[in-house]
């Protein structure tokens, strides 16, 4: 039976995710190409469009041309050593599948796909006037039934559209292992954003991630390119917070982004403001506004670039495996000296030697950890998904034996919650911990001596 669906899953595999012969390794080590992607196009899909009162009446597929062109330009002055591939620099149409095609034939590193979000608009509405009619009194029955006309005088209402009172820019990536919630405006009334709802771009997979064969080909999804899209878009996110400009975080979906799905290489989605809101659209259509969006995504990307060229050129020194023999530091960190810990957890074990998967626990909600070990870093600013990171350490006989989780953000949901698969060669332990921006969380190993 095996043998049977092993064709089909790759099959699944290759119009799912495109997948290409490479499908294991672990990509580039040089940053050498970037797709830059206008959302929309054309007159088949202009995109969300500004429809409140007074609105610019502006077309997302215009706003995303403009940035993402200056992007372009600007990456190129930023980057001048790497190929900067747009896949439209007019106002034409372009199905999602093509413009992954484009991506994947260009042998891209990063796809960066340019959008302007929307959401549903609340109706208003205020007397213009008043009319006069004619309506009519009934009085009698049968033969004798009679109707005597009279005049009122009624209010004339006009109707329109309110401006959404949400705005900021958002990042989202894909996340094949989990269909994340809406992005949850909190506002007067009761509204849900949903990313690119009923549009073009928009295009669906209807593959279910819960079979088995969807399970092994979201797993290699998230490997490859999950955790690398969630580090860029968290440095999109972070460059926009140093603007003053409302930063609304980094969410995943896993339906409905179908150039983030289908694209051979991390890739991130800038939903650069809220065309509804006016403070957004006059941004989003003004140089100003462009020109900062479009120095900040490739600030983003130059930092992520030499991060990720710097971890490659530098490997690290062999270990046998224990993480906690490298750096070992002469002071205690000011993570760990600075915050108190209020989680902890005492855990007996019985042997020296200690596996650990750490995964997000609950909703995967960005949220990104620091991991030390009697005062070593092991874990540096890691984004939690639901993809085991893995390491193992070494108990040191005759002290306490202390793992810290250090929370570097609090992720969507706060607080930072992190779930430990603890291995000791005979026994396993589930524990989770919690941590935020003033308090630590740590785990106490106590060795067992059985003879």
């Amino acid at each position: 039976m095996l043998r049977n669906k092993v064709p089909v899953l790759f099959l699944f595999a290759a119009s799912h995710l495109l997948i290409l012969p490479d499908l294991f390794s672990q990509g580039p080590k040089k940053i050498r190409t970037i797709v830059v992607d206008a959302g929309h196009g054309g007159t088949k899909d202009p995109g969300a469009t500004g429809q409140y009162e007074n609105s610019l009446r502006s077309k997302e597929k215009d706003i995303t041309l403009a940035i993402s062109l200056k992007l372009v330009e600007e990456l190129q002055k930023q980057l001048p050593d790497v190929k900067i591939v747009p896949t439209r620099t007019t106002d034409i149409y372009q199905d999602p599948r093509e413009k992954a095609r484009i991506a994947n034939e260009a042998k891209g590193d990063l796809f960066l796909c340019i959008h302007a979000d929307s959401g549903p608009l609340k109706q208003g509405r205020r007397q213009i006037g008043t009319r006069t009619v004619t309506r009519y009194r009934v009085s009698g029955k049968g033969r004798k039934k009679k109707k005597t006309p009279y005049q009122v005088v009624e209010p004339v209402y006009e109707y329109f559209k309110l401006p959404l009172l949400r705005n900021g820019t958002s990042v989202w990536i894909f996340a094949a292992h989990k269909t994340s919630d809406k992005l949850k405006a909190i506002m007067d009334g009761d509204e849900n954003f949903e990313i690119e709802a009923n549009g073009v771009d928009s295009l669906e997979s209807n593959f279910d991630f819960s079979t088995p064969e969807g399970k092994i080909i979201a797993g290699i999804y998230a490997k490859r390119y999950q955790e690398r899209s969630d580090r860029l878009a968290t440095m999109v996110n972070e460059e926009v917070e140093t603007t003053g400009r409302q930063a609304l975080g980094v969410s995943q979906r896993q339906k409905g982004i179908w150039v983030l799905q289908a694209t051979n290489m991390p890739a991130i989605l800038v939903e650069t403001g809220f065309i509804n809101n006016p403070e957004d659209e006059r941004y989003l259509n003004s140089e100003k506004g462009q020109q900062e969006l479009a120095e900040v995504i490739a600030k983003a990307v130059k930092r992520y670039k030499e991060q990720v060229e710097s971890v490659n050129n530098n490997p690290k020194p062999a270990n046998n495996g224990n993480a906690a023999e490298k750096n070992k530091p002469e002071t205690v960190p000011e993570a760990i000296e600075k915050r108190p810990v209020k989680d902890s957890k005492l855990i007996e074990v019985k042997s020296n030697k200690i596996k650990i998967d750490l995964f997000d626990d609950g909703d995967i909600d960005n949220d990104i950890v620091s991991v030390y070990f009697n005062n070593t870093l092991l874990v540096d600013k890691r984004s939690l998904t639901a993809q085991a990171h893995s390491f193992t350490i070494n108990l040191v006989p005759g002290k306490t034996n202390e793992l810290v989780l250090v929370a570097e953000n609090l992720g969507s949901i706060p607080p930072n919650t992190a779930l430990m698969i603890i291995t000791d060669g005979t026994g396993r332990h589930e524990v989770r911990l919690s941590a935020d921006m003033k308090n630590n969380a740590s785990i106490r190993f106590e060795l067992k001596n059985n003879n």
